[in-house]
């Protein structure tokens, strides 16, 4: 006998939510798309259910395999995470800082608290640096390269100042920790704290609560990737134990069908030998009689006995569904939380604008297009002028609003094709793609003079501020770090000559 109609109906149903299901896996890793992408080749040509279960199977384990690399790059990452902390422990350190990094190195889960702790260390390299050149010895030297005859570390700590690039890395981390749900309460005063900070053991408590909310939060994303991969795993099971029940219902119903048709034939041919050698009506009535309704018999104890694995089939088919539509609807949600975090990542809470870390990734973008199409480019660093005196005389809270009131007015006198971001307490960044140094000048004179006439009025406080800017072209073979470092000379060329000014400079001509 062939397949039923029902039973080719529900088949085909079964590997649409087969096909439809694969895509929930996708992105995970490119040997398991390749995979999925196979099934659903599979399914689109009609394959047999033998060949499909061989797939599943392969699906599985790529899955399973996903989670033990999982498991191993968690292993890694707390290796690196102790290469950082086992470098800062070598070090001769005040008491009370060693004793917080040893807290932290029994905190440590995740690579996240040793991006944060090694950001904390490039501060502090780049402040030793700055203090070689200036040929001053301060606090932060002296902790990593102590020579002999210097002062001791309790005099060291009780009498330097904490620099301020390491008072403005922490800001920048509180402010990409702001934009989190859930950290705003935590961190909500530790902006102040930073600046009333006056020796390196008043950030122990800061630092001690920003590893803790970078912990959190990698240890919140860890547990919700591995939640959602292991309730994928159990569904990618469930259609694989359906599957070798669909397998196995079609062998089964084959077999029974043979079976079937073989005692059909058995009960005709006797019944023909029966009537060949019968001449009474009656005896051929009886014999007939029973010989179908033996026939009969058979036919319904079949019928009935697929009819039941029908049912069995129809109802994992619904639970299958079910699944299926709840799986859609978890991707679908991290999916939008991904969206959501990203963009939180990439904005800053307070301007609104794109970070630094959005800027990065569009300046590679731009500098990208330059190098291809070599169309002009200019890159323009600005800073408010006296901006730490708008804090002192006004407090924070106005001078949160300068920021504001500055950028949305800069972004809305910019091109679609424009960019600015915020790049770090008062001061912004802007790429300008199209735009040669000369149009560049002429269009940043025209946002300085409209910041300088910005009327800002908060609460019936009254404040007018102005900006400096710097410009630099792409040009020649120009790096993004040497032209940025052009507009910054600029900026503070601006700055020398008395603020609320525009400079600009270009690279230096090759040497021949």
């Amino acid at each position: 006998m062939s397949d039923t109609p029902q039973n080719n109906e529900q088949q085909a149903e079964l590997m649409r939510c087969i096909s439809r299901l694969s895509f929930v896996g996708m992105g995970l890793s490119a040997p398991l798309d390749t995979a999925l992408k196979e099934l659903r080749n599979q399914i689109k040509k009609q394959e047999s259910p033998n060949s499909i279960k061989k797939q599943i199977d392969k699906i599985s384990r790529k899955l399973r395999q996903l989670e033990d690399k999982k498991s191993s790059l968690e292993k890694i990452e707390l290796n690196q995470e102790l290469d950082i902390l086992e470098q800062l422990l070598d070090r001769t350190l005040p008491k009370d800082l060693k004793r917080t990094l040893k807290r932290i190195e029994k905190k440590r889960r995740s690579l996240e608290s040793a991006k944060l702790i090694a950001s904390i260390a490039d501060s502090i390299e780049s402040y030793v640096a700055s203090n070689k050149a200036e040929k001053r010895s301060g606090i932060m030297s002296r902790l990593f390269k102590r020579q002999d005859g210097e002062l001791t570390e309790e005099e060291s700590l009780n009498e330097s100042k904490i620099p301020t690039a390491l008072k403005i890395s922490l800001v920048n981390l509180i402010d990409q920790l702001s934009s989190i749900e859930g950290n705003r309460a935590r961190i909500q005063n530790l902006s102040k704290k930073i600046d009333e900070a006056e020796k390196t053991e008043d950030l122990i408590e800061v630092l001690e609560i920003l590893t803790g909310a970078f912990i959190d939060i990698s240890g919140d994303e860890h547990r919700q990737l591995e939640s959602f991969l292991k309730t994928l795993t159990k569904r990618i099971d469930r259609v694989n134990e359906f599957l070798s029940q669909t397998v196995n219902y079609n062998q089964q119903f084959r077999t029974e069908s043979e079976q079937l048709d073989d005692e059909l034939k058995l009960s005709v041919n006797t019944l023909k030998d029966s009537l060949s050698g019968t001449t009474s009506l009656a005896e051929i009535k009886q014999n007939l009689s029973e010989k179908l309704e033996a026939i009969v018999s058979k036919v319904n104890v079949f019928c009935e006995h697929q009819l039941r694995t029908q049912n069995q089939l129809n109802e994992s088919c619904n639970k299958l569904k079910e699944q299926l539509s709840a799986t859609n609807d978890e991707t679908t949600r991290l999916k939008d939380e991904l969206a959501a975090q990203r963009m939180r990542a990439q904005t800053d809470p307070l301007t609104g604008l794109p970070n630094r870390y959005s800027y990065n990734e569009r300046l590679t973008q731009e500098y990208n297009r330059w190098r291809r199409y070599r169309s002009p480019l200019s890159l323009v660093v600005g800073d408010i002028d006296y901006f730490k005196t708008v804090n002192d005389n006004y407090g924070h809270e106005m001078g949160d609003a300068v920021l504001q009131k500055v950028a949305n007015f800069m972004q809305s006198e910019l091109r679609e094709s424009d960019f600015i971001a915020r790049y770090g307490g008062e001061e912004f960044v802007l790429l300008l793609p199209e735009t040669s140094l000369i149009d560049a000048t002429k269009a940043v004179n025209k946002l300085r003079q409209g910041v300088k006439e910005l009327n800002i009025d908060i609460d019936g406080r009254k404040i007018r501020v102005a900006m400096s800017f710097g410009i630099s072209e792409f040009e020649n073979n120009d790096t993004t770090k040497a032209v940025f470092g052009r507009a910054d000379e600029a900026l503070y060329r601006a700055k020398n000559k008395g603020r609320d000014q525009v400079c600009c400079q270009r690279a230096k001509p090759a040497k021949e």
